[in-house]
């Protein structure tokens, strides 16, 4: 739970402090500068021009796409908007960007994650230019064109904003979507779409506040360019098939690490077979068990994948006899494990067939994991050693693991 709402602390966080910022300095006469104004102008351009380098360059279709719909839509509120709602074309471009804008977002927090290389991502970077392309070409061909819709919409807003019905339950739905979809999924890009959504809101709603558009524009460049850093890290980081920490993350932690601590090195049991049995699928899947099982039972021990079957748990401020319990745990955690391995053949093909039989298919036989541990402390290690402390203390704890394989495995051995 606490997880899930740092999560959301940033998406919900950013438009409170465009809010606070906005009063601070435009309301202040102290700041009510030329030089400021213009400055404040052009910091969206900049913000969402990082971002937007920064998806492209990583390959993040959807992030791109929106940023480079918010740089449109924040020149089409520069450029256009300026000027009272109710003259022409700043009544019809306003009407078009409050429908258009929640619509784009719940696109993209529907659409799945393509590369810019591709021609599915390509044309979802480009998607906001072209639309904003086909509606120019529609407007030049008939200037009137959405003028009585456009007009209709502003003498029927609601709350006291600018926003028709129609615009407040698209609105609605983009963050009702991206929310609920940011905590099941647990992706970047659906905190990203639900932040913009409320930032996006407020700005349309009460356009008429003086720099309202600059503050919010401002904050969605922000938060996209936080959000992709951080899933950029998450990719450095950690291991995709198993999600925990890799082994650049356990050398990282490895730097901060004051006084004792300990190291188990933890590695599946005859993972060879497995694979040649049972096929590569079934061997991910062992491992995505061994690695979730391991971060559910090792009280007070972060787990990492060092590499192939391989694991390392990391206890901070326990001593080898302290982690003793938390390990034989995890050892019989994953040992009482009960894989099913059912038989392909006898799967039905159709999904509703799949979903009636469910639980009643054949099993072909139950795959029994086990994993031998070696664990190693840090009080044991020597200054004297050519190694640094934490590659003493992870060698040990590797020596103790071949002990315990040559114990005959599924045990646990120390240094």
């Amino acid at each position: 739970m606490s997880s899930t709402i740092l999560r959301l602390m940033l998406p919900l966080t950013c438009p409170v402090a465009a809010l606070a910022l906005r009063y601070l300095f435009v309301d202040h006469p102290l700041y009510s500068t030329s030089q400021l104004d213009f400055l404040l102008l052009q910091l969206p351009y900049i913000l969402l021009g990082l971002a937007a380098l920064t998806a492209l360059l990583s390959n993040h279709a959807l992030e791109a796409g929106i940023t480079i719909g918010l740089l449109c839509a924040y020149w089409l509120i520069q450029r256009f908007l300026q000027s009272p709602l109710n003259t022409q074309p700043a009544s019809q471009i306003f009407y078009l960007l409050t429908l258009l804008s929640p619509a784009l977002l719940i696109t993209y927090a529907l659409l799945p994650q393509r590369s810019c290389l591709q021609l599915q991502g390509l044309l979802t970077v480009l998607l906001a230019p072209l639309i904003i392309l086909l509606v120019a070409g529609l407007l030049a061909i008939n200037h009137s064109l959405f003028l009585t819709s456009a007009t209709d919409a502003l003498s029927t807003s609601l709350i006291g904003s600018y926003l028709s019905a129609l615009s407040w339950m698209l609105y609605f739905a983009a963050v009702g979507l991206s929310l609920g979809l940011s905590l099941y999924q647990h992706q970047s890009i659906h905190n990203s779409v639900l932040g913009c959504a409320l930032m996006s809101v407020i700005t349309y709603g009460w356009i008429q506040l003086n720099s309202i558009s600059a503050f919010m524009f401002s904050g969605m460049g922000l938060l996209l360019t936080i959000n992709l850093t951080i899933s950029l890290l998450q990719i450095g980081y950690r291991d995709d098939l198993t999600q925990i920490g890799n082994r650049r993350a356990l050398q990282q932690t490895a730097k901060t690490l004051r006084g004792p601590y300990s190291i188990a090195m933890v590695d599946a049991d005859y993972f060879k077979k497995i694979n040649d049995q049972f096929g590569h699928d079934l061997g991910d899947q062992a491992l995505r068990v061994i690695a979730s099982l391991l971060n559910q039972t090792a009280e007070g021990g972060k787990p990492f994948r060092y590499g192939g079957e391989e694991f390392c748990l990391l206890f901070r401020g326990k001593t080898e006899q302290e982690v003793l319990d938390a390990l034989e745990a995890c050892r019989q955690a994953i040992a009482n494990y009960d894989m099913v391995v059912r038989d392909k053949q006898l799967r039905p093909k159709k999904l509703k067939q799949g979903e009636t039989r469910r639980g009643a298919s054949k099993r072909k036989s139950n795959l029994r994991l086990t994993v031998s541990i070696g664990v190693a402390s840090s009080d044991m290690a020597h200054s004297s050693n050519s190694l640094n402390p934490f590659e003493q203390v992870l060698k040990r704890a590797d020596q103790a693991l071949y002990r315990a394989k040559a114990s005959g495995r599924n045990c646990i051995q120390a240094a």
